[in-house]
């Protein structure tokens, strides 16, 4: 578990489960390629090593969670989430818990909102959190076609209607005086990165802008889970350049750890490397 300091902020990495996917899934169109220059980190069933991972944000006397994984419900082909484990091992209760932002609505970044507890009746797991979504990726998901396709968002999204725990954002606004909504969508209508600006120094949280490293010299390797590819494209390209020329630490929910550290240019190309 990292703990990274930017400035008077701490952000502890905290990891809700594990997971690996197919090369031939995330990146299809550019298969050939990605497994010569990426096929040494596969794992050893020929696998993409992934991560869910939340991250728990001190800031300005607030705790402050970017996404909720996947949960503890069963999920078909996904593992079961363990944030509570985790958020207990970094020593925070879910009710220390202030602001629950999220990048976007897919079901692995959602998923701990709620829960069913022993008498079938539906909780929130962080009991005094308000939780921060963009209005333009609320409107985009709270469609009876999209409710009735993703269960996840009738279990864990759309029970906040109404509760008076959401508060909606618009594009590039600030949370406190340290943390602001970055726009970055493509994978999402209204996906966010969460930019952090503290005593001089800056990072961003990426959320699903890259699932994987090799997107930092090929930002056009859009996978299928992006809603507008072309888009998603355009805007990891921006995203990752603008890192590289600031020196920015990047924060990847999704890649293999550690996933925190510089983008850097070597050899003309551009680099991880880690914290």
């Amino acid at each position: 578990m990292q703990t990274v300091k930017i400035g008077n902020v701490e952000i502890t990495q905290v990891v809700d489960t594990h997971m690996a996917a197919p090369p031939a899934f995330l990146f299809a169109g550019n298969l050939e390629q990605f497994l010569a220059e990426n096929g040494a980190t596969l794992d050893s069933n020929g696998l993409i090593p992934m991560r869910m991972t939340s991250f728990l944000i001190r800031s300005e006397g607030k705790n402050v969670l970017v996404d909720s994984g996947i949960g503890s419900r069963p999920r078909p082909g996904m593992p079961s989430g363990g944030l509570d484990k985790s958020l207990a091992a970094a020593g925070i209760s879910p009710a220390e818990i202030d602001i629950v932002v999220h990048t976007h609505l897919h079901i692995d970044h959602v998923g701990w909102n709620t829960y069913t507890d022993a008498n079938g009746d539906l909780r929130f797991f962080f009991p005094k959190a308000k939780h921060y979504i963009q209005q333009v990726e609320w409107n985009y998901w709270m469609t009876p076609q999209l409710l009735t396709a993703n269960p996840h968002l009738m279990e864990c999204v759309a029970p906040l209607a109404g509760s008076g725990r959401v508060v909606f954002q618009s594009s590039e606004q600030a949370i406190d005086e340290n943390l602001v909504f970055v726009p970055t969508p493509g994978h999402t209508p209204g996906h966010v990165a969460i930019g952090i600006a503290s005593a001089g120094e800056r990072a961003i949280i990426v959320g699903d802008a890259s699932h994987n490293p090799a997107q930092l010299e090929h930002p056009d390797w859009s996978p299928p889970v992006d809603v507008d590819p072309e888009l998603a494209a355009i805007t990891r390209a921006k995203l990752v350049e603008e890192c590289a020329a600031d020196g920015r630490t990047w924060f990847a929910g999704h890649w293999a750890a550690p996933g925190v550290g510089k983008i850097v240019r070597v050899d003309g190309k551009r680099v991880f490397q880690a914290l």
